[in-house]
């Protein structure tokens, strides 16, 4: 005895269910698409690489903050480097070093807490591009070995990794 799930009406009669729609009818059956089934695939692995990027992009976006304050910090961070560079002249600091002269600071702590911070958003960015441009190297050579499963774990282990880069 043959259960039949789900049929469909058409104009030349009932047909079951399209099995995806990389599946073709053939007016007997559905038959697998090679073409079709290829460029879903690829669809999905640039998705699954956009995901990877856009987890990248936020991450980006919460450490550097926005472009203006991004550019204040380089700045910053240039100015202290010079200034550590000439031996931390005590007649020429720089302003956005003195600005950091809070607190008991001297002018050569704030200068050296100025590099150790840009020192670690900037290991914190490359570990974020290392991150995304790895995982879409795996995404794709998974998928391209028609490993669509592993391509997803992929993905979504470099997301959390990513996450992770942020959170500390």
């Amino acid at each position: 005895m043959r259960v039949i799930q789900e049929m469909h009406q058409f104009e030349d009669g009932l047909r079951p269910a399209q099995p995806s729609v990389a599946h073709d009818w053939d007016g007997e059956t559905w038959v697998p698409d090679a073409a079709k089934a290829a460029l879903l695939e690829q669809q999905e692995t640039e998705r699954l690489c956009t995901r990877v990027d856009a987890a990248a992009d936020n991450a980006r976006a919460v450490l550097a903050g926005d472009p203006l304050k991004a550019a204040e910090y380089a700045q910053a961070a240039s100015e202290a480097q010079a200034f550590k560079d000439a031996g931390y002249p005590k007649k020429a600091v720089p302003l956005a070093v003195s600005a950091w002269v809070v607190k008991g600071r001297t002018a050569k702590v704030a200068a050296d807490e100025i590099l150790a911070k840009a020192a670690e958003a900037g290991s914190q960015l490359l570990a974020i591009r290392t991150l995304r441009l790895q995982a879409k190297e795996r995404i794709r050579a998974q998928a391209g070995k028609g490993k669509q499963d592993a391509a997803k774990d992929t993905c979504e282990a470099a997301i959390q990794a990513i996450g992770k880069v942020v959170s500390g």
